[in-house]
């Protein structure tokens, strides 16, 4: 049966119809605007109409709209006017009779779609580590923001592809590469070693030739780190194991008058695709990116495609950006390098167009430094190569909009990028590129450093989590066998990882505390996947549900209506998530519902009411939250689960 978001959200569109057509506000407006009334005696919604009346009589425009939802028989709705808000509340009874008959025919409560004519093609590009050292609890929470942002998405219906840019051109890549090269070992062998995924293999790699060559240049004072530091740190990773091989990279970078020439010489060569640089740093991107892919899977995370930054750059894209920018009028030398004149593409296109100007959100009164296109040794630089690979984000997918899930330190590239984008006439680009930012993910007393080797795994951060899980598992099922016990440990620890990183919001700072985020009591992951596994027993004690004994009228008592009115708002809260990019809101919304169901069901049981009328209505507001809880929760990228 075709969802057409629920009975809550036909007749509030409908009331958003009505209002169109009085011409007081478009149905858009008051979908996005109404809210739950702060107090239960105003209704279930309100809608600020004084705001959008226009000095027009507000009894007027109540008494036309209430004719408007009587012409097209709408019932179980009741409109008033209070303080100059439209008010608005539902009959419980005739609301219910209609979930009840809905879930005869087959129905399940879901996402509002948007109409067949708002369907848009939507790139959501996330996570996109560089493949220089295993992925870790900043990467987790960009994969958990990306793949959360696509499943809302696609819900709403629009049509969304993920994609992961490989980042394998540029100096971290050559500093892996040099150190591998002077192992003359690959990947596989040195996880052989160190017996590790291969993934930390490469990262240990990474981090003990880029410390190695940051000792060479801090004794020459090219660098300003201490050399007592920078030592200290070569010691630990040197210790870490391998230490015949970390001996190797360190003798043969001390060798070196300056190694920089060395990683300089890779970077320039691979740029430009020749061998052996071309397959030895393919080969060694290619083994991380197994490693990811591994760890990624164990939260639930797909992409669609994987993008190589090197194939935008030898396909030619990369250099006719370069072209149309020199001859876009807007570059200038910028301290002996060539630059792009942000400032004056600000003043020249962005101030004279409304709809990048508003898109783009300048602060008033900021000038955008100069965007420096490339060395001078000719290779390019990633915001560089980032313009090509934004235009063929838009080109490949037939894209409408694309949303980078970048990090907040970012947002000065990510602005530039747009404006190169308008520079070269790409203003349609320019306006429809979203950067979705978040802040990072810090660990209690932790200080993360990739280049330092100073960082804590994803791989570990799930493998503890999944061994506190497994403990509170076995405590609260002491019966089931091992391996049913494993596999739902693994899926409360991927899924409490997943819902911590998300529910507080991107922008907001964390600190991520393993023992609060498996906690089955509290606003947590495994406590809605508790609260769901609760909602499954109680459905599966009582067995399959007699709709046609159900009696709608049992929804009158307080807590039951909560219940019903709460559940049938989600369609239109998880659709004005999806629309606003805000994850956080569904987290919310789904929190409050399990506290208001696990408050319901303790004090009003279901399996043992004796009314059978009484106890069929309450065995479909579990269904109900059940099948609520599933949807959100997937979207969450948490796994539902019958029994925790």
């Amino acid at each position: 049966m075709e969802s057409y978001g629920g009975p809550l959200a036909r007749r509030l569109e409908v009331i958003g119809s009505c209002l169109e057509g009085e011409g007081v506000v478009s149905r858009e407006v008051f979908l996005r605007l109404i809210d739950k009334t702060p107090r239960e005696e105003y209704g279930d919604y309100g809608f600020p109409l004084m705001r959008f009346a226009g000095g027009r009589d507000l009894g007027e425009i109540l008494s036309k709209v209430k004719g408007c939802v009587e012409a097209l028989e709408i019932s179980g709705v009741s409109l008033s006017i209070d303080r100059g808000f439209l008010n608005i509340r539902f009959n419980e009874y005739v609301i219910g009779r209609e979930v009840i008959s809905l879930y005869e025919k087959g129905w399940r409560v879901d996402v509002s779609k948007v109409g067949e004519a708002d369907v848009k093609s939507i790139v959501v590009e996330h996570t996109s580590a560089n493949p220089v050292h295993p992925l870790h609890i900043g990467h987790a929470r960009n994969a958990s923001l990306g793949d959360t942002l696509a499943r809302m998405l696609k819900a709403r219906g629009h049509r969304v592809v993920r994609r992961y840019y490989i980042n394998d051109v540029g100096r971290q890549t050559a500093v892996v590469v040099y150190g591998f090269k002077i192992l003359n070992a690959t990947p596989r062998d040195v996880a052989a070693i160190l017996k590790t995924k291969v993934d930390h293999a490469i990262g240990w790699v990474y981090a003990l030739t880029h410390t190695a060559i940051d000792v060479v240049l801090a004794r020459k004072n090219i660098v300003e780190e201490d050399l007592n530091l920078l030592v200290s740190t070569l010691a630990r990773l040197r210790e870490r194991g391998g230490r015949e091989l970390a001996d190797k990279i360190i003798e043969a970078v001390s060798s070196l008058e300056d190694p920089e020439v060395e990683v300089s010489k890779i970077m320039l060569r691979y740029e430009k695709g020749l061998e052996p640089e071309k397959s030895l740093v393919r080969s060694i991107a290619e083994a991380a990116l197994e490693g990811f892919k591994e760890t990624l899977e164990k939260l639930g995370v797909e992409f669609d495609y994987w993008d190589w930054e090197s194939d935008i750059v030898w396909s030619g894209l990369l250099a006719g950006v370069l072209n149309e920018l020199s001859k876009s009028g807007f570059t200038k030398i910028h301290k002996g390098a060539i630059a792009l004149d942000t400032a004056a593409v600000v003043r020249s296109i962005v101030e004279r167009d409304n709809v990048l100007r508003e898109s783009i959100k300048l602060p008033r009164g900021f000038e955008v430094p100069p965007m420096v296109l490339s060395r001078s040794d000719g290779t390019t630089l990633y915001w560089t190569r980032d313009i090509a690979y934004s235009i063929y984000k838009f080109q490949q997918s037939k894209a409408d909009k694309v949303i980078n899930v970048v990090a907040v330190e970012q947002k000065l590239p990510q602005l530039q990028i747009r404006l190169a984008l308008a520079a070269i006439g790409r203003v349609k680009e320019a306006a429809n590129m979203i950067h979705y930012e978040y802040e990072m993910v810090n660990l209690p007393g932790r200080a993360m450093s990739g280049r330092r080797g100073e960082y804590v795994t994803l791989d570990e951060l799930l493998e503890e989590a999944e061994a506190r899980a497994l403990l509170e598992v076995k405590t609260r099922n002491p019966n089931l066998d091992e391996e049913t016990v494993r596999n739902i440990a693994k899926k409360v620890a991927a899924s409490a990882i997943r819902f911590s990183l998300v529910q507080p919001g991107a922008l907001k700072p964390l600190t991520f505390d393993t023992a609060k985020v498996l906690n089955f009591e509290e606003n947590t992951g495994p406590y809605l996947q508790y609260t769901y596994a609760r909602a499954s027993n109680i459905l599966e004690k009582h067995g399959p549900i007699k709709y046609e004994l159900a009696n709608p009228q049992t929804y009158s008592e307080p807590l039951r209506r909560n219940i019903l009115i709460t559940t049938l708002a989600y369609p239109m809260v998880s659709a004005k998530a999806a629309d606003e990019l805000r994850p956080e809101d569904l987290a919310a919304y789904l929190l409050k519902l399990a506290d208001i169901f696990n408050k319901w069901y303790q004090k009003d049981s279901v399996i043992h009411e004796k009314d059978t009328e009484a106890r069929e209505a309450k065995a479909v507001l579990v269904k109900l939250v059940k099948d609520t809880l599933s949807s959100g929760l997937t979207l969450l990228g948490v796994t539902p689960l019958e029994r925790m």
